[in-house]
């Protein structure tokens, strides 16, 4: 009996120092970490501040690219550049932002090339055409995106888009219809010309309508616009050998199987001079 309480004592004996040391190993490898985390912090946050802080870091070169309209001074004036600037703290969407609050710009991107240059990367809105709302005048992008108020400062020499605004809204689809057919015109090789559109009017119900600056009103409707104009190139032909004197000359080449050539009515003629004096 004596054996037995002696050998079980001297068994929870041994447990018990097999279970010290295996808590101690723990907790020796618990402080490794800890102080092994706490070196590694030291060293990052030294390296941290001596990134802001140094020199070598700091802007020496930005470079904007895409430029057409926009000066690239104020793009980097909106941006915020600097030249004591450090380029690893600098803000880049918030730069990015910044930039395109101005209305030309459509998008905007910043980058970093290390260790001292930063590269920002515009995209304008390229303008398509005027359009009217509100009793002023807008410039639209080949997307439809109407995107600024038109002022004495922006030299351009687009068409008039009208005929848009359905209820006090603008309807997108008679919108991206003039657009479309804008950019058809833009990459054709026949009558008429793009510089020589004064005004295009859509219609829901009839379709487009394009007056032009040598005084012709040519209702086009909707579609196959390449077979209508090119039966078109006759007629004109035609008309150049003729006296049309200071008429408004209405042209409807809406149905393909005929083309109907009349004088517009006084009401008509004072309506498109009045489109013409709107170009800019």
């Amino acid at each position: 009996m004596r054996r037995s309480v002696k050998t079980t004592l001297e068994t929870r004996k041994y447990r018990l120092k097999r279970r010290s040391s295996k808590i101690g190993r723990e907790i020796m490898k618990t402080l490794a970490v800890i102080i092994a985390a706490g070196g590694l912090g030291m060293v990052l946050v030294y390296g941290y501040n001596f990134a802001i802080c140094s020199s070598y870091f700091q802007l020496q070169d930005a470079t904007v690219r895409g430029c057409v309209r926009v000066h690239e001074g104020m793009v980097l004036e909106l941006a915020g550049v600097v030249p004591s600037m450090n380029i690893l703290t600098a803000n880049l969407e918030k730069m990015a932002m910044k930039i395109r609050t101005n209305p030309w710009v459509r998008e905007a991107f910043v980058g970093r090339e290390l260790p001292n240059r930063l590269v920002i990367e515009i995209e304008e809105h390229i303008p398509a055409a005027l359009i009217r709302r509100d009793k002023n005048l807008y410039l639209v992008d080949r997307g439809g995106i109407i995107f600024k108020g038109f002022d004495g400062e922006d030299r351009v020499d687009l068409p008039l888009i009208t005929g848009m605004l359905r209820e006090g809204a603008i309807h997108e689809g008679l919108l991206k219809g003039a657009l479309s057919l804008l950019d058809y015109i833009s990459r054709s090789d026949i009558y008429p010309r793009l510089d020589n559109i004064s005004e295009i009017y859509g219609d829901p119900l009839y379709g487009y309508t394009i007056y032009t600056n040598d005084r012709h009103e040519l209702k086009l409707g909707y579609g196959q616009y390449e077979k209508k104009l090119r039966r078109l190139e006759a007629v004109l032909l035609d008309l150049a050998k003729k006296d049309t004197g200071s008429f408004v000359l209405s042209i409807n080449l809406m149905e393909l199987d005929r083309i109907i050539v009349q004088r517009a009515g006084a009401t008509d003629i004072q309506h498109s001079d009045v489109r013409r004096r709107t170009r800019i």
